[in-house]
């Protein structure tokens, strides 16, 4: 077989490979409503670096709806990358997740993350993943972040306020939150990666957790048992008296 023969049909080979596929999106949501102002839920990141997850690479980040006017919301971010075990380390240069309603706008108020980008791609292995919006330590670079953020070890709290898309509104629902690693120790596949959050259970919106009947009957034993002990008090000083 010619050279040349040789040549086209290992580029034809080549081109029928299929693309490598970007790491899918973790479908973990939640809905957060203008009655849930003060309390706070807790996404759990974990570290992909070139479409491989690397145990010990962890962060969380904990929301809190600090206040809202109109369609504008503000939220703090409490940022934990203390979580890597060693000796795998990161640092987080970025953040984001999809909303409905749409986000028409996003200010960063104050924290390591001071740039945003709406439907920004997070770049990983296979191609980006777009995300409707993304606060991140430098401006540009698509979500890639820079040479800050939230480095190992280390926390911090970020402010910033959505502003949703459409009619007034009382309620959003968050999904598909992703943050970006770089600067990665401790494994050989690269040093620049992401991390999916899956919900902690942190956020309760209806204002508490209801207890178990079993707890409910240890909770009426427990009163019932400080009242009699009341009674008896009151009866013994009343005899003394």
């Amino acid at each position: 077989m010619k050279l040349g023969t040789i040549i086209a049909a290992a580029a034809i080979a080549a081109s029928a490979l299929p693309a490598a596929a970007a790491v899918p999106l973790v479908n973990s949501p939640i809905t957060v409503t203008t009655a849930d102002v003060g309390k706070a839920f807790t996404y759990n990141f974990n570290g992909i670096v070139d479409e491989v997850e690397q145990p010990g690479l962890a962060a969380a980040i904990t929301f809190t709806l600090t206040g809202f006017v109109g369609n504008a919301w503000t939220f703090s971010a409490a940022i934990n990358n203390n979580l890597p075990n060693t000796p795998v380390a990161g640092r987080i240069t970025s953040f984001g997740f999809n909303s409905r309603p749409d986000i028409a706008a996003v200010t960063p108020l104050s924290g390591p993350f001071m740039a945003s980008q709406l439907n920004g791609s997070f770049p990983q292995t296979g191609g980006g993943t777009t995300i409707d919006f993304c606060l991140e330590d430098q401006a540009g670079g698509g979500c890639g972040g820079g040479g800050n953020g939230v480095f190992n070890n280390t926390s911090a709290l970020q402010t910033f306020t959505l502003t949703l898309a459409g009619s007034p509104t009382t309620s959003a629902t968050f999904n598909n939150f992703i943050l970006r690693w770089q600067s990665v120790a401790g494994n050989f596949q690269g040093t620049s990666g992401i991390g999916m959050g899956t919900g902690g259970g942190g956020f309760d919106p209806g204002g508490g957790e209801v207890p178990e009947p079993a707890t409910w009957a240890m909770l009426l034993t427990g009163f019932g048992l400080v009242g009699f002990a009341a009674r008896r008090r009151r009866g013994a000083l009343s005899v003394s008296a």
